[in-house]
């Protein structure tokens, strides 16, 4: 990946600030998006028939869900500097005592691949609007084939993560956001967004991370489910990405702390979930 210079992070954030949204030009070199096309393409084929009879999906849409399960590659991609230095502005705790201050402290919530069909409603991903100049969650999408008007570019409205307001599903009036392999799309989860309907047919793969400040909760069980084999592999920073740093105590004999620090990362996932029974059986819980 490209280095992000620090004019361009200034605009950047500036454009994330006013409208909610900002893309990163040619962010991917060609040969990680070759890479990244050619895992999904494995992955897709064995993937696929566990979901083809449900009924929600539109046959079309190509998904391949929980890519931090999947391979470890997905994951490096996300702790690019230049994502970090924009990701840490937006959501880091600066009162998150137990890490170094400069150190990223948010989540990695959900992490998906999508070749879309139908349209994608407009909606946002914070579930809660909000005016204030913090959000709680944001997205980079990473485009591996180019996205156009025809085959189902991103669409939002610019501005509105600032409105506090729901989401006006009969707006007519939304902003395409064209893009080419290799660029990386961002936006404040707050902001109206959705997809247009693929009309030519032609496939539109990307990569939607979903991060989020540490309490947030995880739209999947992250730490208990990710294998063993990729976490043995993982930087410190990774394995805070993943969770492995703001896992809720079981109970206060445990922990009294719900955040850790570095001293807190264990050798394997095993280490984290011990047998449950024992310590289940000795609490002691008041039942009144």
């Amino acid at each position: 990946m490209r280095d992000i210079q620090a004019g361009e992070m200034d605009q950047r954030l500036r454009e994330l600030r006013a409208y909610g949204y900002t893309r990163l030009e040619s962010l991917l070199t060609d040969a990680e998006v070759g890479k990244c096309l050619e895992l999904l393409e494995a992955l897709y084929e064995p993937h696929h028939p566990h979901f083809a009879d449900r009924a929600n999906l539109d046959n079309r849409d190509k998904f391949v869900w929980n890519l931090q399960f999947k391979n470890k590659f997905f994951l490096d991609l996300l702790v690019h500097p230049g994502l970090t230095q924009i990701l840490k502005e937006l959501l880091n705790d600066p009162f998150y005592k137990y890490l170094p201050p400069d150190a990223p402290n948010y989540i990695l919530n959900y992490y998906n691949a999508r070749s879309s069909g139908e349209a994608l409603g407009m909606h946002m991903d914070t579930f809660l609007p909000a005016t204030g100049d913090r959000t709680w969650t944001a997205q980079a999408a990473f485009f591996l084939e180019d996205s156009d008007i025809e085959n189902g570019c991103t669409v939002v409205v610019p501005g509105s993560h600032r409105s506090g307001q729901f989401i006006d599903m009969q707006l007519a009036k939304v902003t395409p956001i064209p893009a080419k392999a290799g660029d990386v799309l961002m936006w404040d989860s707050r902001i109206w967004h959705g997809a247009n309907a693929n009309t030519n047919g032609q496939s539109r793969w990307s990569m939607i991370a979903t991060f989020s400040c540490w309490w947030v909760k995880q739209r999947v069980d992250m730490t208990r489910g990710l294998p063993e084999a990729i976490y043995r592999e993982l930087t410190d920073q990774q394995k805070i990405l993943l969770g492995y740093c703001s896992i809720p105590p079981l109970n206060e004999h445990e922990r009294l702390n719900f955040k850790c620090g570095y001293e807190a990362l264990k050798p394997s996932v095993a280490d984290y979930y011990p047998d449950l029974s024992a310590a289940r059986t000795e609490a002691k819980v008041a039942v009144p």
